[in-house]
């Protein structure tokens, strides 16, 4: 079975009750965090998929937080915020694979990016969707 495993990274306790909720009923397997410190820990302690990430949380800023997931892994990172895509845009030039969507989300477009990265949840063995070609992007 293949059901990709999203990492959210919110310290507001509603915007992670949100996603999980959407991940889930879309088929993804989801893990939460809420700080910056705790981002990383989880991120170290098991594999995920992909990384939606909030820019401005307590203990660690986003795109520190990006930088070094990056140094470990090659997971696609998928940046939430309500600051102008200007912001990110270096960012996205610097580190493969960090993708920008602004606040407020448009779900469908997110659930898109996910399958294209991570593959169609599926519930057959060995069946996943191909994750060549991946590039940073706006949403």
């Amino acid at each position: 079975m293949h059901k990709p495993k999203i990492l959210i990274a919110d310290d507001d306790q509603n915007v992670r009750t949100a996603f999980r909720t959407r991940l889930r009923q879309s088929g993804y397997r989801v893990v939460e965090s809420a700080n910056g410190l705790d981002v990383l820990s989880q991120y170290l302690s098991e594999y995920v998929d992909a990384v939606i990430l909030d820019h401005d949380m307590p203990v660690g800023d986003g795109r520190t937080i990006a930088r070094m997931i990056r140094r470990e892994s090659d997971a696609p990172i998928i940046f939430i915020s309500g600051f102008d895509v200007d912001k990110f845009k270096p960012l996205m030039k610097e580190l493969p694979d960090v993708y920008f969507f602004s606040k407020p989300i448009d779900f469908e477009e997110l659930g898109q990016l996910l399958k294209n990265i991570t593959g169609e949840p599926v519930e057959e063995a060995g069946v996943s969707g191909d994750t060549e070609g991946r590039g940073g992007r706006e949403y």
